[in-house]
């Protein structure tokens, strides 16, 4: 039986969840897109420019996978930014208000969604929301781009290289910024996985910071993850951090299984230190 708090559960639930349905709506686009390139091969050597049959039909059912592919997504992101990432904040919020360390004479207060956590979230939910629409947008433009490609080679009246258009418009891959490319799920495991770490601890330091006036916070990690990246020699794990540079932190590489603790019993510690271990 698992010993994480149930509030973690919910947490991987809904990004599992959001997984879940961004991979299956690309597996639908990549059968489609496979449906087309195998009509193409099997089109022999013709005199006409007319485009096959066989070709012209795998063609609308990709367009028609596009569009459910478009709108499925849609859904998604509205969903997981409207309605599952308040859910996260708002439990990353309770827990770190469960496990406050208290000033001496101070009450523990309930979750309520003030001013403070309702800006605090709307940032993180526009920002989270332009991701998503950004990345499933350049996939609709790929498989536009690719029915183009086909169309075009399927009226040259000689064989297509079905294999160089997969290559070419490879829809079940997603680029990353070091130019290599990652397979769907795991963009999409990466993603959903990182925003929701993100959106637990914006509410956990909102709560530290507005409903418990702490100025310092205690960091949960792996213990071999870095403050500001994976590889950073400064460790994150186990060490003192103020809610200022904790903001500016939450997250330190996909995967991150970063926390706080707020701890407002030493806001009257003088000589605390960033990043000093516990």
């Amino acid at each position: 039986m698992s010993n994480s708090p149930p509030g973690d559960e919910e947490i991987r639930g809904l990004a599992e969840r959001a997984v879940t349905d961004a991979t299956a709506a690309w597996d639908q686009l990549l059968s489609a897109q496979q449906a087309v390139t195998r009509a193409l091969t099997d089109t022999r050597r013709r005199t006409t420019r007319a485009i096959p049959l066989k070709v012209r039909t795998a063609l609308q059912s990709f367009t028609r996978a596009t569009a459910r592919f478009s709108t499925a997504t849609a859904v998604l992101a509205e969903r997981w930014t409207a309605v599952n990432l308040p859910r996260i904040y708002q439990l990353g919020a309770e827990e770190a208000l469960r496990l406050a360390a208290l000033a001496a004479g101070q009450t523990r207060p309930d979750f309520t969604w003030h001013a403070e956590h309702q800006r605090t979230l709307k940032a993180l939910t526009d920002a989270a929301h332009a991701v998503l629409v950004r990345r499933f947008t350049e996939v609709v433009r790929r498989c536009q781009a690719f029915t183009r490609a086909v169309t075009a080679a399927a009226r040259r009246a000689r064989d297509a290289s079905a294999a160089a258009l997969l290559d070419r418009y490879r829809l079940g891959t997603v680029p990353y910024t070091d130019s290599r490319r990652h397979p769907a799920a795991s963009w999409a495991r990466a993603a959903f996985t990182a925003q929701s770490v993100t959106a637990a601890n914006a509410g956990a330091l909102t709560a530290a910071a507005s409903d418990l006036g702490a100025r310092w916070v205690q960091v949960t990690d792996g213990p071999d993850c870095g403050w500001s990246s994976h590889t950073d020699p400064d460790r994150a794990h186990h060490t003192m951090r103020s809610a200022t540079q904790a903001a500016e932190h939450l997250i330190a590489h996909p995967g991150c299984r970063r926390a706080f603790v707020p701890r407002p019993d030493l806001n009257d510690q003088i000589d605390l230190e960033e990043g000093q271990s516990l």
